[in-house]
């Protein structure tokens, strides 16, 4: 073998190595590495570019299982146009899609994409319903907030393709509160003593507190935590520590300027009188963003103050991401499509369709984001916030909390009835 012939002969085989060794690992599918010269380029130059893609499987059609929206219909049509596959979408709550797949999947009448919120990701992973995001997880950790990333991840492995965080503030009707100073919880009780005209259905302040999701909030200053500090530890519990005693007491004393019942204090009650301009101070989610801002009266958002001598109030935050559904007869479109309606590109357009907040990391201050009042009232609450946890021991918090939270607001002794639920959390924890 001459020289030059022998040098051949060793790029030939690095080549082939280096092929073998690029293709994406783990995926459950198969992947297609695409050296076609689409460029004039030769093929040595495409593959050591690396121009590797995933490719749809032939007759590839989608179902999609997410909260309808414009936007859910408008990235649907565009993908269509894009790579030529169907994708049908079907108005399914992501609090349901985890149950309804475990039995629509085997059947073969599931999503092949579905929306979850991240406190029933750890339900999907443990039923064996999703896929991991492993072809787009370099792209998908890179471009995210490290608490979407880590909301849509179970023992460090990365199920989702984040769309969007959420939180809740406090949105201000600027027609009924004017001028007045809202910097404290004493401001708000001093001006919501003054507005209240329980008669006739006006309130300062109102807040849907029979959904422990909320909560939190008047724990948190004080040093109260569902989870430990990071919300990710079941085994440190601190809903009845001494922070949270506290915070509770103050939860406790707010019934004087939202005189009723918990329950009485519905989403739909909450949200008619708000619509109605008969509600000054609306504590309320992020996902109400695009409704609110048509409302026929200025609206604003303020971040939740400190606690009455206590520190900054930590509310609880929530992801939504898409996943591939492990039932899925196309894989491959399937993560091509949630990869695709989560891009940067597609956030962009979300937050300026819908308003959510995006999941995108440094993307709060794109030209293209949403610069009103509201959006950037979130903005300011989001760096208050902290991910409530994705483990599936979050069912025990809800299932105890919320009936702790309401004996609380009628009277209840709040130590004696947080470590009740405490306990209660602890011993279903432990013999789960």
């Amino acid at each position: 073998m001459t020289k030059k012939l022998g040098v051949l002969v060793l790029c030939m085989m690095l080549m082939v190595m280096l092929a073998a060794c690029g293709g994406k690992t783990g995926s459950g599918a198969e992947t297609t590495t695409n050296t076609a010269n689409t460029t004039g380029n030769s093929g040595e130059e495409a593959a050591a570019e690396g121009t590797e893609e995933l490719t749809p499987e032939p007759g590839a059609a989608l179902t999609f299982w997410t909260i309808k929206d414009d936007f859910t219909d408008y990235a649907a049509a565009e993908f269509e146009k894009k790579y030529g596959i169907k994708v049908t979408v079907e108005d399914v709550a992501y609090w349901d899609s985890v149950a309804r797949l475990t039995t629509d999947g085997p059947a073969g009448t599931g999503a092949d994409v579905l929306g979850i919120n991240n406190d029933g990701l750890g339900g999907a992973v443990k039923a064996g319903v999703i896929l991991p995001n492993d072809y787009y997880e370099e792209e998908t950790r890179s471009i995210n907030r490290k608490m979407a990333v880590d909301a849509s991840t179970i023992d460090g492995i990365l199920y989702g393709y984040p769309r969007n965080v959420y939180t809740y503030s406090l949105y201000v009707n600027k027609d009924l509160v004017k001028d007045a100073k809202l910097e404290t919880w004493d401001d708000i009780i001093a001006f919501s003593k003054k507005f209240n005209d329980v008669k006739n259905n006006k309130y300062g302040f109102m807040f849907e507190g029979s959904n422990a999701f909320y909560d939190v909030a008047f724990m948190t200053g004080y040093g109260g935590y569902v989870f430990g500090s990071e919300e990710t530890d079941p085994h440190d519990i601190g809903v009845n520590n001494e922070g949270s005693i506290k915070g509770m007491e103050f939860f406790q004393k707010l019934r004087e300027i939202m005189p009723l019942k918990l329950s009485d204090a519905t989403r739909d009650v909450k949200t008619g009188l708000w619509e109605d301009g008969k509600l000054a101070i609306n504590m309320d989610g992020s996902w109400n963003i695009g409704n609110y801002g048509k409302l026929p009266f200025q609206v604003e958002v303020l971040p939740l103050p400190a606690m009455p001598g206590g520190g900054d109030t930590i509310v609880l935050a929530g992801n939504t991401s898409y996943y591939v559904s492990s039932y899925s007869k196309y894989p491959n479109a399937a993560k091509m499509f949630a990869n695709f309606i989560t891009s940067k590109e597609m956030q962009i357009k979300d937050n300026q369709m819908t308003g959510i907040i995006p999941a995108a990391e440094g993307i709060d201050n794109d030209p293209n984001i949403r610069k009103d009042a509201i959006m950037q009232g979130f903005f300011k609450q989001m760096e208050h916030s902290r991910m409530m946890s994705n483990r599936t021991e979050m069912e025990f918090f809800w299932n105890y909390m919320g009936p702790a939270f309401d004996e609380i607001w009628n009277g209840a002794d709040v130590k004696a009835t947080l470590d009740k639920a405490a306990e209660g959390m602890k011993t279903s924890i432990g013999t789960k």
